[in-house]
């Protein structure tokens, strides 16, 4: 039911938002992708970032295994 609902609503405002892109110069369109493909970039590397910390805090510290050559 909810998906409905939100693509009724992405579905109207596709109509608007078409008519909008088509209207804009090709330098804009460019601007516009440019700044989008950023954004998307961007939001990926933060999303590593913090899985890696993450993981990285989740980790903890393994105990050190004795070296079985050193000398004490």
């Amino acid at each position: 039911m909810l998906f409905h609902l939100f693509s009724a609503a992405e579905a109207a405002g596709t109509a608007a938002s078409e008519s909008q892109l088509a209207a804009m110069s090709i330098f804009s369109k460019g601007l516009f992708t440019t700044l989008l493909g950023l954004v998307g970039v961007f939001l990926v590397l933060t999303l590593f970032y913090v899985a890696i910390k993450l993981i990285q805090r989740s980790g903890g510290k393994a105990p050190k295994a004795k070296d079985p050559e050193a000398k004490e």
